[in-house]
């Protein structure tokens, strides 16, 4: 009895792919325990909040609270002093302004400062003053220098009945290194303004 290709072909083909799709499958067993060698990592498709601006947050501890910082100042900056000068209203007179400056220009002082250096030729003493008298008064200026030295000795006349006044003198000696000091003097040797400054040492 001779069978029919056409019939036997598929049999053969279907009983092979069978045989092999069951050796391919692992028992049971064998998939649940490699199931479980992996362990499973939880994930998110929410997106990430953003940050409330409102919130407040415990600022960080400084460095400083860690780490000891080095001074904050070179001793360059520490020595440069920022002084005041010292005003007194007297019979009338008030002084209102006393700075000490490298120029100045359009009656006020340009780059006030309590610094000098040799390449400065001048250094002013500008004054703002006020007279309530019905005199004329007269201002006396000196420069004292770390030695006692003193340069100056100018009179500025004050006008009366001036509400605003002002005026200035200079000097070109102050050269020595060290505090210097303007001291303003009315007619009768009263001091009435003071203002410390310092004039560097040369290169």
């Amino acid at each position: 009895m001779k069978t029919d290709p056409r019939i036997t072909r598929p049999l053969i083909f279907a009983l092979l792919l069978a045989a092999a799709c069951s050796e391919a499958r692992p028992p049971k067993s064998e998939a649940i325990e490699r199931a479980k060698t992996s362990p499973s990592i939880l994930t998110s498709t929410l997106p990430a909040a953003e940050p409330d601006p409102t919130e407040e947050k415990e600022p960080a501890a400084p460095l400083a609270a860690i780490v000891e910082a080095p001074p904050s100042e070179s001793p360059a900056a520490e020595e440069r002093r920022i002084f005041e000068p010292e005003l007194t209203n007297f019979d009338g007179l008030a002084l209102h302004r006393l700075v000490t400056a490298p120029e100045v220009e359009g009656r006020e002082p340009v780059a006030a400062s309590s610094l000098f250096g040799p390449q400065n030729e001048r250094v002013y003493a500008f004054v703002e003053v006020s007279n309530q008298s019905d005199e004329d008064r007269t201002l006396l200026v000196h420069f004292i220098g770390p030695e006692g030295q003193v340069s100056g000795g100018v009179e500025l006349h004050i006008p009366a009945s001036a509400p605003r006044w002002r005026t200035w003198a200079y000097t070109g000696h102050a050269t020595t290194p060290g505090l210097w000091r303007v001291e303003i003097r009315i007619e009768d040797g009263t001091l009435v303004g003071a203002l410390p400054f310092e004039v560097e040492t040369g290169c």
